[in-house]
Formats: C-alpha cells, sequence, structure tokens
C-alpha cells in the first residue's frame, strides 16, 4: 500500500492496488493522478447519488473461495435506474470489478478478445452474440452516464461522460461490453448473490436505515400536478405514481418532473396496501409499488396486479396476482438460454413447459418504481411452468429478462403480512398452482404398492406353507356301455387336515359330453363329501374356419377334510352323441394354490390408485385448458411421478 497527502486538502489517500491510477479524496472529492510520488489535482469529482447500497468503500467479501476488499466504486445512471460498478482488489493482488444493480451482482475483469464485435446500433435484445470463441445473448443494450467515482480506479473517471453498454449471458458467465471506447472494453465475470458473497464491513444496517430515513424526510416533495405529499423509500427509485392523481413524477436526484399528467383514469385500490410489510423467505420486504398490467387474447383482456417489494441487502422482489393466485417473483440471475417459443426446456433438473405468450400492456401504476415506468408501456411476456415453479420472460426493445416466480398460498401471504381479512378469492386453476391431489396420488400409491407387496407375500407365504401334493393319480374308463356302473379308485391317506382338496377329472372327450358325480369316502367311518360337474367337449370347422367350445377338463373342491384313508367314487352318464369310450384321468391335490382370491384383492387394490390419478389429472386438464399450447401429453404427464 502507498500512501500520499491530497495536493488539495491534505488529508491522506492511499492506493492499496498497483493497478490503479486514479484516486478521489475521501474528504474534499478531488480527482488524484498518481504520478510516481505525486499526486496531481485533476478537479473536483460531482457528488454520489443516494442509493440503497450497503457496500462501502473498505467492504470485504468472498468470491469463489477468494478473499476480496472494496477499493473503489463508479457510479452510474440509466433509464432503469442507479447502478454501481465496485472496484475490488483480491488477496493475490488482482483487481476486479463487482457490479450491483437492483440486488443483482456481478464480479468481473476486463477480457482481451480476438472477437470482431458488432457495433451497438446493431445490437438487439436476444441476438447471439460471438465472444472469445462462445456463443452468449444479449439481454441488456442501455445507454448510461456516469455520474461520479469514490475511492481508487484504475483509469480516469469524469462526471457526465456517457457511455453505450451491452450485457449479454451464457453458459453461466455475464459478459458487459463498453463501448465508450474503441475498440469496445469486453467484461467476463459470473454472476453471485449477495448471501454468496460474504460481504462484511457493511454499512450499518440501523444507522443506513435511519439515514435513509432522514433522506426520505428531507427529499419529500409535492405532485407537481395536484400538490399531494410524495415520499421515496431509496435513491434507486426513478419514479413515483401519485395515489391523488394519477400523475407519474420522475426523480432526479433532488429534482422532480411530471412524466405523465394525470394519464390514468382508472382509481384502483390495492387490495396490500402500499408501505406493508411482510417476511418471506426470511426477508422483511416493504410494500413500495402497485402495477396492473393486461394482456389481450382473442379480444379479451386479462389484467394482473404486480407489487415491487423492496429491501435494502437483497434489493427488490414482485408479489403478482392474478384472480385470487399469487407468486413471489425475483429477477434470475443466471437465466436459461431458450429459443422464443420453445415448447419446454430442462432448467435447474426440472422440465418447464411453455404456458402462455403474450404483449403486456401497463395499464396502472401507484407508488415507487426503479425505472421510469409509463402507462401504455408494453414487452413481450412468455411463461413456462413447472407448478409450484414460473420462469417469465419479458422482452422489449432494450432488454430480455427472465423472472423465476413461486406459488405462494393466500393464508401464507396473509400471515406473512399480518392480514387478518380474508384473502382474495381464488378462482380456477392457475398456471403455477401447486395440484392439491398430486401429493394425496403419490400418498396412495405408496399405500398401494405397501398393500399389494403385503398381499403377495401372504400368497407365496401359503403357497410355501401350505404346499400343495398330489395324493391320488389314476387313470378311469368310461364306458358308454356301462354308464350305470360306479368306478371306485385306490386309496389315499390324509396324515393332517387337509385345508382343501381338489379333484380334477382330465377326459378325452370329443364332440361329446359327460356328467360326472364324485364321492369322497373315509373308509373307516363312511363319511362321505359329494360334488358333481358335468364335462363337455365340441369342436369342428365352419366355413374353412375352425372352432371348439367346453371344455375336457373340469374340477371340484372338498373344503376342511380331516384326517383319515379315502377313497374315491365315480359315478357318469356318457352323451349318446357318439358311442366312445372316454378315459379320465382322476388327480387329487392336496391344500391346491388357489390365485382367485389374490386376483380379486389385487384388482380392488389398484382402484384406488386409478381413481385419485384419474382425480389429480383432472385438476391438470383444468390447469392446461387456460394454456395458450395445452396439449395431450401437458396434461396427461404434468406433475407425474415414479410412484404412479
Amino acid at each position: 500500500m502507498k500512501t500520499a497527502s491530497c495536493p488539495s486538502c491534505g488529508a491522506p489517500v492511499s492506493f492499496q492496488s498497483a493497478a490503479s491510477v486514479y484516486a478521489v479524496c475521501e474528504f474534499c472529492r478531488s480527482t488524484l493522478l498518481r504520478d510516481g510520488e505525486d499526486l496531481k489535482n485533476l478537479g473536483r469529482m460531482a457528488e454520489l447519488m443516494d442509493d440503497p447500497t450497503l457496500i462501502q468503500i473498505g467492504s470485504e467479501g468472498t468470491f469463489r473461495g477468494h478473499h476480496f476488499g472494496v477499493i473503489g466504486r463508479i457510479q452510474l445512471k440509466h433509464e432503469s435506474g442507479l447502478w454501481n460498478e465496485w472496484h475490488i482488489l483480491f488477496d493475490d493482488a488482482r483487481s476486479a470489478w463487482l457490479s450491483e444493480a437492483g440486488g443483482e451482482f456481478v464480479v468481473s475483469s476486463q477480457t482481451l478478445v480476438d472477437d470482431t464485435l458488432p457495433s451497438f446500433e446493431a445490437l438487439q435484445p436476444e441476438m447471439q452474440v460471438s465472444v472469445g470463441g462462445s456463443s452468449f445473448t444479449v439481454t441488456d443494450l442501455e445507454s448510461a452516464r456516469c455520474i461520479a467515482g469514490q475511492g481508487e480506479l484504475p483509469f480516469r473517471v469524469e462526471s457526465g461522460y456517457d457511455a453505450n453498454t451491452a450485457d449479454l449471458r451464457g453458459n453461466d458467465r455475464f459478459v458487459t461490453i463498453d463501448y465508450s471506447e474503441t475498440p469496445p472494453l469486453v467484461f467476463v465475470g459470473y454472476p453471485a448473490t449477495f448471501n454468496e458473497l460474504k460481504l462484511t464491513n457493511l454499512k450499518d444496517t440501523a444507522a443506513a436505515a435511519a439515514a435513509q430515513a432522514a433522506t426520505i424526510k428531507a427529499r419529500a416533495f409535492n405532485c407537481p400536478h395536484c400538490a399531494a405529499p410524495l415520499t421515496v423509500h431509496s435513491g434507486a427509485i426513478e419514479s413515483v405514481a401519485c395515489a391523488s392523481c394519477g400523475s407519474i413524477v420522475g426523480i432526479d436526484n433532488e429534482n422532480v418532473k411530471l412524466l405523465a399528467r394525470a394519464a390514468q383514469s382508472l382509481r384502483i385500490q390495492p387490495w396490500l396496501p402500499l408501505g406493508s410489510k411482510g417476511t418471506l423467505h426470511g426477508i422483511e420486504w416493504e410494500v413500495i409499488g402497485f402495477m396492473r398490467r393486461s394482456t389481450r387474447s382473442d379480444g379479451i383482456d386479462y389484467p394482473w396486479s404486480e407489487y415491487l417489494l423492496f429491501n435494502a441487502e437483497p434489493g427488490f422482489a414482485w408479489l403478482t396476482e392474478y384472480q385470487g393466485h399469487w407468486n413471489f417473483a425475483r429477477t434470475l440471475s443466471n437465466p436459461p438460454m431458450v429459443g422464443r417459443g420453445q415448447a419446454s426446456f430442462q432448467f435447474k433438473g426440472s422440465e418447464f413447459k411453455l404456458f402462455s405468450s403474450g404483449t403486456a400492456e401497463v395499464t396502472y401504476v401507484l407508488g415507487e418504481f426503479y425505472w421510469r415506468v409509463a402507462v401504455g408501456e408494453s414487452c413481450i411476456v412468455e411463461d413456462y411452468v413447472c407448478p409450484p415453479l414460473m420462469l417469465s420472460r419479458e422482452v422489449t426493445d432494450k432488454e430480455a429478462s427472465w423472472s423465476e416466480g413461486e406459488y405462494l398460498e393466500p393464508e401464507a401471504l396473509c400471515a406473512a403480512f399480518k392480514i387478518t381479512a380474508s384473502p382474495l378469492e381464488r378462482i380456477g386453476v392457475y398456471a403455477n398452482q401447486p395440484n392439491p391431489l398430486a401429493e394425496r396420488h403419490r400418498g396412495v400409491c405408496r399405500l398401494f404398492w405397501k398393500l399389494a407387496l403385503a398381499a403377495t407375500l401372504l400368497q407365496l407365504a401359503f403357497v410355501l406353507i401350505f404346499s400343495a401334493r398330489v395324493v391320488l393319480k389314476q387313470p378311469l374308463v368310461l364306458s358308454p356301455y356301462n354308464d350305470e356302473a360306479t368306478l371306485t379308485t385306490q386309496e389315499f391317506t390324509l396324515k393332517s387336515r387337509a385345508r382343501s382338496l381338489r379333484v380334477e377329472h382330465s377326459t378325452d372327450l370329443d364332440n361329446n359330453w359327460a356328467d360326472i358325480t364324485t364321492t369322497l369316502i373315509e373308509k373307516d367311518t363312511g363319511e362321505a363329501y359329494q360334488g358333481g360337474q358335468e364335462v363337455s367337449y365340441y369342436r369342428g370347422v365352419d366355413s374353412g374356419e375352425s372352432w371348439s367350445e367346453g371344455s375336457r377338463e373340469e374340477a371340484l373342491v372338498f373344503k376342511d377334510i380331516p384326517p383319515g384313508n379315502y377313497y374315491l367314487t365315480v359315478e357318469y352318464e356318457l352323451g349318446t352323441d357318439r358311442r366312445n369310450a372316454v378315459t379320465d384321468t382322476v388327480e387329487v391335490v392336496r391344500n391346491p394354490v388357489t390365485w382367485s382370491n389374490y386376483v380379486l384383492v389385487m384388482i380392488l387394490l389398484v382402484m384406488f390408485p386409478l381413481f385419485s390419478r384419474w382425480r389429480r389429472n383432472a385438476f391438470e386438464t383444468r390447469r392446461w385448458s387456460e394454456s395458450d399450447f395445452a396439449d395431450d401429453d401437458s396434461e396427461s404427464d404434468s406433475d407425474s411421478d415414479g410412484d404412479d
């Protein structure tokens, strides 16, 4: 670190980075050029505009495991508001830039590229540009003006200089092309969240809040149109919509000007009042702006409401409401690379499907916004859904942005903002509304598999424990000339009680029938069990096609037979269609395995998940009936899971 005295006020000025050529004196705001061991005064730097940042010179953080310190900044302003470029120095003496805008952070450094870059005028949002051999998508085109500089800087910064910049994204990287020089400067970096940066030595939150409150009070002003009192909550605010007359007022540091005079004929009272505070995802948010937007389809307008939320650390977020359905949304720092109108894509391991597209137009605004919003402002919107998430793309002439929304149950919203009134009544099924029957269906499926497994194990237990065994197998000849005779089988022994005995008659009947009466007799006691069957089998050829009916085999079952010595008697009557002897093979099986009960149980069990699935899919059908891109696959496959 090198330290010298400011030639204007004598205050010490330190240079921590060897790459820093310029510095702005902290005390007198002089711009100083380092010339060897001396400092040259190049003039007074303009004052920085008030903004909500918590970062300051001396703040420290970590990026991808590397510690850095904040040593300078450039503040710029464009139509969408203020942003800061913080000059940071890593412990290994590398310098880089930490961009901060609207709660988004990007760490980048200047990179030399061999590509021939297109002119700024030739760029359009979502245009593909090759940088360093990789393809990037244009996401933002801005004409910015430098407000002021602070601390150590690697180049001279003058207040008021203009710069055209293009932001590009792709492959988890962020590219900024600065057209203020020829050839353009290229900065390549990676997005990061506030928490990922692990920033320390920030402005004290309480002190910052107090200072901000004082600033708000000091900057309170009257509407230029109706003289109603107005205030702003942050230096990042670019416009305020007057609640009294509907005029939209632009904020330019200490000056205000009328942007749109009472352009709004409607008077809409937000359901969530401005100034409301609530905690979502562990962060306390304040409602500072309200907007009504609308899209038209087949001559019908579909309006929805959007609430702008603010917190000093993460920046801005949104609450959206349509027909009683709420979403909490934030801008995506690392959006997917998706072609316009693409049917579906994978993002973070989930499949998102195109649900709707159209042109959204601002119809009403109220409160504060970080850009100069105007009634009639429009953009192309596309919504992709993977309940409970929704990814929304908005494209204008200068910007292509993505936001990620998560469905918010009305009860959760009321609890977050401590609202005691009943929530807005939900109408229909919303695009990313979680299917309330999906989890129930998964539960039914899990229960089905458990019960099916239990039934299967029970059936197998019966097969193993009560194993089937043939105790008699004997052929008998049924003579057509002696059909009044009684045939007797050999004896067989049951050493223990039989759960069941199955007597099977397998015949060689052919175009004939036989009426068979079977009697099971215990030899010692004479106890008898009797049953009868008719066996018939016919076949032939009709018009060149073979046919058959009936069966050559029949069986009967005797239940709960005690132990003992048994034999069978068979009485029969043969049909007179053919006077041929019939061979009847009699087989007696002890404890035969029966599957009929098991099959009936499985049929009964499977009805429950089928009914549950039908109810779940009916919900999805209602969802996709509202889509511009409904198809059979979307309705049947949505919310599917491995439990089906």
